[in-house]
């Protein structure tokens, strides 16, 4: 295995390094108590966490400088909440959209900006101009049709009038008059029946989808990124601010980048919490089994917990802040970590088994299995390390962390575990059983490591047959929990808005930006372009007569309306009976009016002057509004690009002057193929394209492009230091053999189970080969070194193997269950890849030892 010379060595250097620490193992103990309480108080302090998503990717990259740019010149369209509000009907929303755009305004200690169209003066004066001729003449005739009614109303404004005006009509009305009332009765009938429902007068005076009934507040959070969860006190004040609304019927939901983020956190921070806990939890109980033991138990958790701060602290001092990857070092250290102190203990109760001395059994450990510790150390850094040259910065300070505290682990485990092994020996049981279960199973299985071979080699073949099907989800939607507000909410933006947030921007120059916008509107894949020209409503000319035509049709002061001050329940009441009388007179009713009667003749759910108050209010709320919002958009005057204020311009036009040219696609780009057609279809024409389907797409491929360079680094710097370590290139292929055919079958199952690498699992595939060489270098130590009648599965080594690779499990497994799908499938596909090298470790590397043999 390793040269005797080597072996020699490093073996007795250890062995005179424990010597001496179990001669000063009081003052070792009581240092490294210091230091971990150092440690403790430095993290605390210096350990900071950076939970921008956009910072885990280098920014030298183009696309990411171009992303970069558009997040600078326009911060109100990219870290935003998007609070939809949702109401049965287009006024309500529209009204509680209102309400709440005023209350987050006042809040600029917890929002940057607010911005909501419905909400600006200028667009309430002029918004009708921005319908087409066809809609505008369309409102206008139905203004004409309901003119007598509103003013009937205008003068007496009452619930009591509007049921008494529509009595009379019908009294007096021929059957197409009857008809021409359908939609009055059809609203009538639901705000009788449904108790949420207000009276949609926008609907009756206009149209129900001249408006959509979901309205879109754009907030702008100022957020705290040296805090785990930054935007959790806008995130508070926010859903203060909707239950205090006024407006009742509405439903506030909210979505858009900061609120995925801020959910994803949560989700992230309490699942790696979770899964540190039981880990240390599993990792215990499996630890127990393996060494029978509470005070040895109490040692090796002490000592992983100890080299557990020193990471920490390494981490603060070296970087001084973790990310959404890297906060996961906790589980990878205790899962790795364990391997040191469980080799170390399972060797050092063999040796005392066969009858040392505790003073005796330590440095003998030191010298047998210490130098496939210092080994395994080595290369498990370096599949680490692989990490740190990739663009993804994330991963790569995770690769930093994790391949340091791999010498920590080393460190501790051949300096406080003798220590304190020393300490508790005469408490601990002196003797464990070498073999286990698995031994006897597994041994005739080996006994034809011909046969065995050839089944991992056809393995081996289908695997690689199935490569070429592995494929990668860069759609970060898919990483998030599909029941999440944030994702069901943004997932409906998509689903039902002309034009959904997912879009490409690009920003030209003035004098460019018509040109650019011509250019992606003739793309196939394009649906929609918008510029600041768009802001100018065309034929506005046309459109002022018509309104002018509105205007004179409805009167001056149509808006103001006198309330009526004889109203009351008891007139309301009335007003309901006669009309419930004429519907039940009327010959040949419609379905309509026989709905209405029906609803009428439904006795109230509780008290009648309650009823009727509210059925008062709903009947009556939406239309001053209504009135007072059609009385602004007839005052409309004609205005040019220059008269734009600047809280619209702004939205477009950078303050350099550059304009936005904002490009949406045709397709669903939530699917990937839809997507990648969008971005190449949009990208040829205008190559600097940026937003977030852009991050999305090169993201994906610069991570998958990282962890090609990732893994084929590990395999180069492990093949290389194992043939530099041991000396014997048959040995070094011997340790990679099964970690190759567990990664193989791992990415092959994959494809098998329709399962997609994305930006948290992807990780596993290089660190399976950093993990799995530790068991693969103590199998082939332990044969080369201390070789028995047996076989290498008749030793302590093979059991340790065994519990080690099941702490690992546990470890990494505990992600699985993780409440965030990023950190639940690369819980799983690390779980699956463990448990896939483990079986390779005992049953192929057993085999190809007594093949070579």
């Amino acid at each position: 295995m390793v040269s005797a010379r080597l072996q020699g060595r490093l073996g007795g250097v250890l062995a005179v390094w424990v010597s001496g620490v179990l001669r000063w193992r009081w003052l070792v103990i009581a240092l490294f108590g210091a230091l971990s309480l150092a440690s403790f108080r430095y993290t605390a302090a210096h350990l900071g966490i950076n939970t921008d998503t956009a910072d885990m990717i280098s920014p030298h990259l183009a696309w990411r400088q171009d992303f970069i740019d558009y997040r600078e010149s326009f911060p109100s369209r990219y870290r935003v909440v998007l609070a939809v509000v949702d109401a049965p009907t287009a006024g309500q929303a529209e009204r509680a959209a209102i309400a709440l755009a005023e209350r987050l305004a006042a809040r600029s200690d917890a929002f940057q900006s607010v911005f909501y169209p419905g909400n600006e003066p200028f667009l309430q004066r002029n918004g009708l101009l921005y319908l087409e001729p066809d809609v505008l003449d369309a409102l206008a005739d139905r203004l004409a049709q309901v003119q007598p009614l509103l003013g009937r109303l205008q003068a007496r404004f009452s619930a009591e009038q509007l049921i008494a005006v529509l009595d009379e009509a019908l009294e007096r009305a021929d059957p197409a008059g009857r008809e021409a009332l359908a939609p009055l009765l059809t609203e009538l009938t639901r705000t009788v029946a449904d108790q949420d429902y207000e009276f949609d007068w926008r609907g009756l005076l206009a149209s129900a989808d001249l408006t959509p009934s979901s309205q879109v507040i754009i907030v702008e959070p100022r957020l705290q990124f040296d805090r785990v969860q930054p935007a959790r006190r806008a995130m508070e004040v926010l859903r203060g601010e909707i239950a205090a609304l006024p407006v009742s019927g509405a439903v506030v939901s909210l979505t858009g980048t900061v609120a995925m983020e801020h959910e994803e956190l949560a989700s992230v921070t309490a699942g790696a919490a979770l899964a540190g806990l039981l880990a240390l939890l599993m990792v215990s109980a499996v630890l127990y089994l393996a060494l029978r033991s509470l005070a040895l138990l109490a040692v090796t958790v002490t000592t992983l917990l100890v080299g557990l701060l020193g990471t920490a602290a390494f981490a603060a001092a070296s970087i001084g802040h973790l990310n959404l990857i890297s906060v996961a070092f906790a589980v990878l250290y205790i899962g790795l970590g364990v391997d040191f102190v469980i080799h170390w203990t399972l060797r050092f109760q063999e040796l005392r088994g066969q009858g040392l001395a505790v003073k005796d059994a330590l440095p003998a450990t030191a010298r047998g299995v210490g130098t496939s510790l210092v080994i395994c150390a080595v290369t498990t850094a370096a599949g680490f390390y692989s990490f740190i040259p990739t663009p993804f910065e994330g991963v790569s300070e995770l690769g930093l962390i994790s391949g340091t505290g791999m010498f920590i682990s080393l460190f501790v485990s051949v300096t406080l575990l003798p220590a304190l092994l020393y300490v508790v020996a005469p408490v601990a049981p002196a003797r464990l059983p070498v073999r286990w279960l698995g031994a006897e199973l597994l041994t005739p299985l080996v006994s034809r490591p011909a046969r065995v071979v050839a089944v991992a080699l056809l393995l081996g073949l289908a695997a690689l047959a199935l490569l070429p099907g592995v494929r990668f989800d860069n759609n970060p939607l898919n990483l998030r929990d599909p029941d999440a507000e944030s994702v069901r909410s943004f997932k409906a933006l998509l689903a039902g808005m002309r034009e959904p947030p997912l879009s490409l921007a690009l920003l030209a120059d003035p004098g460019h930006s018509a040109a650019a916008a011509e250019q992606a509107a003739a793309l196939p894949s394009v649906r929609a372009v918008r510029t600041l020209a768009d802001l100018v409503p065309s034929e506005q000319e046309a459109k002022l007569f018509t309104l002018e035509d509105v205007d004179v049709l409805l009167g001056p002061d149509f808006a103001e309306l006198t309330p009526d001050p004889n109203a009351s329940p008891a007139g309301l009441k009335a007003a309901l009976a006669r009309l419930a009388d004429r519907l039940a007179a009327l010959p040949g009713a419609s379905a309509g009016e026989r709905e209405l009667a029906a609803a009428l003749a439904t006795p109230p759910p509780h008290d009648d002057g309650l009823y009727l108050n509210a059925l008062a209010r709903r009947l009556t709320a939406g239309l001053p509004y209504e009135l007072t919002r059609l009385a602004a958009g007839l005052g409309a005057e004609p205005f040019t690009r220059q008269q734009l204020p600047a809280a619209l311009a702004d939205r477009w036009r950078a303050a350099d002057g550059r304009e936005l040219v904002e490009i949406y696609p045709a397709d669903d780009i939530t699917d990937n193929r839809a997507a990648a057609s969008f971005l190449a279809d949009v990208r040829s024409q205008l190559p600097r394209a940026t937003g977030l389907p852009v991050v999305h797409h090169e993201a994906g491929a610069t991570v998958v492009e990282s962890f090609k360079l990732a893994f084929i680094y590990a395999l180069v710097m492990i093949a290389a230091l194992l043939w530099a370590l041991l000396q014997n290139i048959r040995d070094a292929l011997l340790v990679l053999a099964p970690i190759v055919l567990g990664a193989l079958i791992t990415a092959a199952l994959t494809v098998l189970a329709g399962i997609a690498f994305n930006f948290a699992n992807i990780i596993a595939l290089p660190l399976l080969l950093g993990v799995g060489v530790d068991n693969g270098v103590h199998m082939v130590h332990r044969a080369r070194t201390e070789p028995v009648a047996g076989g290498a599965l008749a030793t302590s080594t093979s059991r340790a193997v065994l519990f080690s690779g099941l702490t690992t499990l546990a470890s990494f497994g505990n992600l699985g269950f993780s409440p965030h799908p990023g950190m639940a499938s690369m819980g799983q596909l690390l779980g699956i890849g463990m448990a896939l090298t483990l079986a390779a470790t005992l049953v192929l590397l057993p085999a190809l030892l007594r093949l070579k043999r």
